[in-house]
């Protein structure tokens, strides 16, 4: 499962770009930029995330794995939560709403796809 999760998150983070940039021109409203920056920031924390949660499925206290899926969540939303909000201050005048609840979507992508895979490794 381990050496299976990168490969994943890659071919998703690719899938996901290949749909933003064929459907950019069939929607030119929606921030192109922003929504891959946004795949590319949430495939990183994926990573990450997944990374922290193996650390402590190593440790012997069912404990230790609760509150690494609870630090990678938090991590997760807060990074998520901020750049949402830098994003709508940044672009204030001109502020495309469906945008950022794609980002949204994006964020709901990762995380079913991280939830799938440490439940799994929960069981092993």
């Amino acid at each position: 499962m381990k050496k299976l999760y990168l490969p994943v998150v890659i071919g998703l983070c690719a899938l996901l770009f290949a749909l933003i940039a064929a459907l950019s021109p069939r929607f030119p409203e929606y921030d192109k930029t922003a929504l891959m920056v946004a795949n590319v920031v949430l495939a990183l924390l994926s990573i990450g995330s997944y990374l922290i949660m193996q650390k402590k499925l190593k440790e012997d206290r069912a404990q230790a794995f609760v509150n690494g899926v609870y630090s990678a969540t938090l991590l997760r939303l807060m990074v998520c939560l901020g750049s949402i909000f830098i994003y709508a201050y940044a672009n204030r005048e001109h502020l495309h709403k469906p945008t950022v609840f794609a980002m949204m979507g994006l964020y709901i992508v990762y995380t079913f796809l991280e939830t799938v895979t440490m439940s799994k490794a929960a069981k092993k």
